[in-house]
């Protein structure tokens, strides 16, 4: 079986490490230093691109205003029972009825 190694953020010669600061932008100030945080966000970067890091993150810190959850953001990311929590206390709104 062949693994590839951990994504070593400091160590990389790609352009992951600009690409990892300019998604870092969009986390909030209480996270920024979070490493564990940086890892999840330089893997999906690595998987998924920019664009999709970018759009990911950005849907993920909306539900986190909406749901109105202070814990860290590296946990809400990783379990997926925050998420799920907060959309059962707070069902979102019933379309209106169209005459």
């Amino acid at each position: 079986m062949n693994r590839k190694k951990v994504i070593a953020i400091e160590n990389s010669k790609s352009h992951l490490p600009f690409l990892l600061q300019r998604v870092m932008r969009m986390v909030p100030d209480k996270d920024k230093d979070d490493e564990n945080l940086k890892r999840l966000l330089a893997f999906r970067l690595e998987i998924d691109g920019e664009a999709a890091t970018t759009e990911y993150l950005m849907s993920k810190i909306r539900e986190i205003i909406q749901c109105r959850y202070t814990g860290s953001l590296y946990d809400y990311l990783k379990d997926d029972r925050y998420a799920t929590d907060c959309m059962q206390e707070d069902p979102p709104p019933e379309p209106p009825d169209i005459a």
